[in-house]
């Protein structure tokens, strides 16, 4: 499969599992089925506990400068890749984190970009729900006081997708966890109820944006992305 980051083509092998562009090669952290089992609505008997779900790439860079670009404003590109896979009657989704709080008591955001295919991008409190649609080149802002989690909705095609975080920040999983962390679930289109919740409003976000590809553009206004920073 070939995909672009601006223009250009990064190959990843399925069968390998990795990332290539020119020279580079890059390896990724993987999350089975076995790590994410307990968060879906019902067990999958059908997979078995090391069955991939989606590979991490983390730290990318296409040149040293590049990377030293990015180690000095202390921020990390990272790459995911989710595969085609209904587990249940769940479409494949990340495990989802919360950012942890600062020494400020303040909380740090994330940029997410599409980069094949789609993506929905959920987000939740105790009290609200809110999804955002996502197609490629389209970026997303992860709210900073929101817990969320990227679902892939296609049984058929991969989604590949890059953020760029701290890379100073540890993921908090903890809060949630006696409910599964969802207040809803993705099934064949439709949001479901998690019964370990009541009443939660849920809503579409139209909060978007379709700039240049975050990579280039981190290199071209590094300014832009302090609002990142732990």
């Amino acid at each position: 499969m070939i995909f672009k980051v601006g223009e250009r083509e990064l190959h990843f092998d399925e069968e390998k599992k990795v990332i290539s562009y020119e020279d580079k090669v890059f390896t990724p952290s993987v999350r089975t089925y076995g790590d994410m089992k307990s968060l879906y609505n019902g067990e999958d008997n059908s997979l078995e506990d090391d069955f991939w779900l989606y590979y991490m790439f983390r730290d990318i860079y296409f040149s040293a400068e590049d990377r030293n670009i990015f180690k000095e404003n202390l921020l990390r590109y990272d790459i995911t890749i989710l595969v085609p896979k209904i587990i249940g009657k769940e479409q494949n989704k990340t495990y989802g984190h919360f950012h942890p709080v600062s020494k400020d008591g303040n909380t740090f955001q994330e940029v997410y970009e599409v980069l094949s295919w789609q993506a929905i991008y959920f987000e939740q409190s105790k009290e609200k729900s809110i999804f955002t649609p996502t197609f490629a080149w389209e970026k997303v802002v992860m709210k900073s006081w929101l817990w969320h989690v990227s679902i892939n909705p296609s049984s058929d095609n991969y989604l590949v997708m890059a953020n760029i975080i701290d890379d100073t920040f540890s993921a908090n999983y903890g809060e949630y966890k006696d409910k599964k962390w969802w207040n809803y679930y993705y099934e064949s289109g439709d949001w479901i109820l998690n019964p370990a919740y009541q009443d939660i409003w849920i809503s579409e976000s139209k909060e978007k944006s379709s700039w240049t590809n975050i990579y280039d553009d981190f290199l071209s206004h590094r300014e832009k992305y302090n609002f990142l920073h732990f």
